[in-house]
């Protein structure tokens, strides 16, 4: 199976921080973001990984290459002078699946936590059996039609279209993930250069033109991690079910995603006041008070008599003595 990740964007909403790194390399429970997108897929075995870049292309470059991705081939498509969208993106790569059949399509930022470890395999065995266009991977969210657009369809999962307001004859509207399996056929409907976008052009064209396009919903839970508030959040949330002593399924994977894409253990403490994840060779100085959350990476260092409340240290960052600092990450 072939697999497009997009890692072309800009992470606007995560500035400054994107700034300096692309949001697929910003670290999320100490390793990147790219990892847990890799950690979804690792269900199935990938031929051929095509990784679109755009913002800062040659440390999106340096990330997969340091990562354990098991493929059998990596290769990059770097878009020079316009970011061209996930359509666009496609479009541009086409010379890398034309030919090759149906291939995965998935954002390089997503943290998403499926109950069934099956999950993508059966999406992709539907996808097959319906020979549809497109199978997107959907979940139920209350946001759906007022907090962003929906995926709406109709009661046999038959996709009539996107956006914020229910379409005619729509059943139910659905938040999609950001994972969608396609089929080379979708090069029909992909205008040949310039930016566009996967659902509100190609597929809405296609749709238009006949073609089935199905929602596949599945039970997981999936993080928003656009903004310093919420990628803070997602972080506590992670980390209420890596400190718990039951087995969710939450927590078995994101256990498993660590124990891929970590080069050293890691520890694991909830206090009265704080939820820790600290690397084995970060070096924390014991005067050093901390709330809320406090993750440290690989090779970091905080210096003594910090206050520090919601903080992210990234590997090999150092936060100097004395620093008061709440709600931000260290890179």
């Amino acid at each position: 199976m072939n697999v497009m990740l997009l890692a072309a964007g800009e992470g606007t909403r995560l500035r400054p921080y994107t700034l300096t790194l692309p949001k697929p390399a910003i670290p999320f429970l100490t390793i990147p973001l790219a990892a847990h997108s890799l950690g979804f897929l690792r269900g199935i075995e990938i031929s051929k990984l095509v990784v679109n870049t755009f913002h800062l292309p040659q440390k999106i470059h340096e990330l997969f290459h340091s990562l354990p991705v098991k493929c059998e081939s990596l290769h990059f498509s770097d878009e020079v002078g316009e970011i061209l969208g996930s359509g666009g993106g496609i479009g541009k790569a086409r010379e890398h699946f034309l030919g090759g059949g149906d291939f995965v399509m998935m954002n390089a930022d997503e943290v998403i936590l499926p109950k069934d470890p099956s999950a993508l395999n059966r999406a992709l065995e539907q996808h097959r059996k319906s020979q549809a266009l497109a199978t997107l991977m959907v979940m139920d969210h209350p946001g759906v039609g007022t907090e962003f657009g929906g995926v709406w369809a109709d009661s046999n999962q038959k996709v009539l279209g996107f956006g914020k307001t229910a379409f005619p004859g729509s059943h139910k509207g659905w938040h999609f993930i950001g994972v969608l399996i396609l089929s080379e056929r979708v090069y029909n409907y992909i205008t040949p250069s310039g930016p566009s976008n996967i659902l509100y052009d190609a597929l809405t064209i296609g749709i238009q033109k006949g073609e089935l396009v199905q929602a596949f919903p599945f039970e997981c839970t999936w993080f928003e991690t656009g903004n310093p508030k919420d990628f803070i959040a997602a972080t506590k949330q992670c980390l209420t079910y890596l400190t718990a002593e039951a087995d969710s399924f939450q927590k078995k994977v994101l256990l498993q995603t660590l124990n891929d894409f970590s080069s050293e253990p890691i520890k694991f403490q909830k206090t009265e006041s704080s939820y820790l994840m600290t690397s084995e060779s970060a070096k924390i100085e014991s005067s050093t008070t901390k709330e809320g959350v406090f993750v440290a990476g690989k090779g970091s260092s905080v210096g003594k008599d910090c206050r520090l409340k919601n903080v992210i240290v990234a590997s090999g960052a150092a936060v100097p003595a004395n620093t008061e600092a709440s709600d931000c990450l260290f890179l």
